[in-house]
């Protein structure tokens, strides 16, 4: 299956630095001799990047791929069926390794709004983008961005949304319809098979 580009995003991510970033250009990536002044200081993130997908429909193809393309590119990557210590608190280690990473990628499969797990983590990412300055990159797996965009109305998550307002409070389930919102606004990538396409403005 081929990666997204996606991938692109992270070039700028140095493997052997301890700050995070390589200054694409400078005189730092071209000269070997130090700089006579003091080196940034490290980042306050743990992780480059939070994967949130839905296990049973991207776990063993897409998040697979995207996560071991990520690692071999020396890319701090966040899963939790690799990263989640043993006997952990998920409720809190979630949410924690979301605001000690850098961005996010958020894999909208079909199946996605059927788990309020994801839709919990949906909503923690997109309050630490505007809290934080964190970012997040959306990736249409099989699906459209006006599947996501009518979520409450049509398309493969309606059903899903029809369940969780007789299940959940009001105020939850109005919590991740309006982060669904979010990320559908955010430029990302549709991945309709095994190809993918970028989508700069997901609404027009």
């Amino acid at each position: 299956m081929a990666i997204p580009p996606v991938l692109l995003l992270f070039l700028l991510f140095d493997p052997v630095t301890t700050h995070g970033f390589r200054h694409c250009g400078s005189a730092a990536a071209t000269n070997p001799t130090p700089p006579a002044v003091p080196p940034p200081p490290a980042t306050p993130w743990r992780h480059h990047v939070f994967l949130n997908f839905r296990g049973p429909d991207v776990r063993h193809t897409f998040a697979d791929h995207l996560y071991y393309a990520l690692v071999r590119k020396g890319i701090k990557a966040f899963s939790d069926d690799r990263d989640l210590p043993p006997g952990q608190s998920v409720a809190e280690a979630i949410p924690r390794a979301i605001e000690e990473s850098k961005l996010s990628v958020v894999v909208l499969s079909r199946g996605y709004a059927s788990s309020e797990y994801c839709l919990d983590e949906l909503v923690k990412i997109m309050q630490t983008v505007k809290e934080k300055g964190h970012q997040a990159f959306p990736v249409f797996y099989r699906l459209t961005p006006d599947d996501v965009v009518d979520h409450m109305w049509s398309g493969c998550y309606k059903d899903d949304f029809d369940r969780h307002k007789r299940v959940f409070s009001y105020e939850r389930v109005d919590s991740w319809s309006r982060a669904l919102t979010d990320i559908a606004d955010i430029a990302g990538w549709v991945l309709p098979s095994d190809r993918y396409s970028f989508h700069p403005n997901n609404n027009l």
